[in-house]
């Protein structure tokens, strides 16, 4: 079996064949998946059509459900699934041992939940400014589009938070943090950043170009920006620790916080625009990424004090492992 996975290895190819490869996986394995979790979950739940269409529409039980199981299918199918065979197959099958995946240091795990609060108020900040964006009069059409698409997905995201029954809120925290913080890093972080640097050659812009598609990829016009700085953050700490589960945990932290405070703000309206004036929320915003500069250029200086390390002449007669 394992001379079988090392055959189908896509390690020693090019990275634009690499690139198409992945994209391929995840478009036709996914959808395939996708298909395969839907047609059982229409069938089981059988929601109301007006579900994924109607902002105003008044879902019963059944259509939350539902509205659950096809996030955990997307998760699942277009990320996780596709992302753990294709990590698979673009690694050096070192006897299934590999460092990005390593347990990181418990130091660094404090560090890393410590810039995730750091960056709640950047992202809370950037997001109010994004929201404030307004498209010119000859594109008003494609304005409306966007805010009816985003309305739809909120009242969608509210459904999910109309309950607060235990096993309601252990779902949604599988679904909303634990599924995507692993899929999607390992797809974007694990698999995208990796062959971007090997096109560019360029750690910065692999990072710049993922976390662009990472942002734009959700289609949410409104959260583009803020999603932006965190897929820059969970980039550059994957480029300068070169372990995984750092921006898995970066990840996952970002958005269990988010969960929590939705239960515990439930029905309130947002006061931040109301509290700070625009100069204030920009003081804000430059005071809350000292913090986050600052903890991400130390796991750089680290980063470049290991490779000096590695360059030394006293390691270079040291044998292979």
């Amino acid at each position: 079996m394992a001379e079988n996975i090392r055959g189908l290895s896509l390690y020693s190819k090019s990275p634009f064949y690499q690139l198409i490869i992945s994209i391929l996986y995840i478009i036709g394995i996914g959808g395939l998946i996708l298909t395969a979790f839907l047609i059982p979950g229409f069938i089981i739940f059988d929601p109301d059509p007006n579900l994924l269409n109607d902002a105003s529409f008044r879902a019963d039980f059944k259509d939350i459900l539902f509205l659950q199981y096809l996030m955990i299918a997307q998760q699942l199918s277009l990320f996780l699934i596709p992302g753990i065979i294709l990590y698979r197959k673009l690694e050096i099958p070192f006897e299934d041992s590999y460092p990005e995946l390593l347990r990181p240091e418990l130091s660094d795990i404090r560090t890393v939940i410590i810039l995730t609060f750091c960056l709640i108020p950047v992202t809370g900040v950037t997001g109010e400014f994004n929201s404030a964006i307004r498209f010119p009069e000859w594109l008003s059409g494609i304005e409306t589009w966007i805010i009816e698409k985003e309305n739809i997905a909120e009242s969608m995201f509210e459904l999910l938070f109309s309950d607060s029954y235990a096993g309601f809120i252990a779902v949604n925290i599988i679904m909303i943090a634990v599924l995507p913080a692993i899929g999607e890093e390992l797809i974007f972080r694990g698999i995208i950043q990796k062959i971007f640097e090997r096109i560019f050659r360029s750690g910065h812009m692999a990072v710049w170009i993922t976390a662009f598609l990472f942002s734009a990829l959700h289609l949410q016009f409104y959260g583009f920006i803020p999603r932006l700085i965190l897929g820059l953050v969970f980039g550059y700490l994957f480029l300068w620790s070169r372990k995984l589960w750092l921006p898995v945990l970066a990840h996952f932290t970002n958005n269990a916080v988010a969960l929590t405070v939705q239960y515990l703000t439930d029905d309130k309206p947002s006061t931040m625009q109301n509290e700070y004036s625009v100069t204030g929320q920009i003081v804000l915003l430059m005071l809350a990424l000292i913090p986050v500069v600052l903890i991400l250029n130390r796991f750089r200086e680290r980063s470049m004090t290991e490779k000096l390390q590695l360059q030394s002449p006293e390691n270079h007669h040291l044998p292979d492992c």
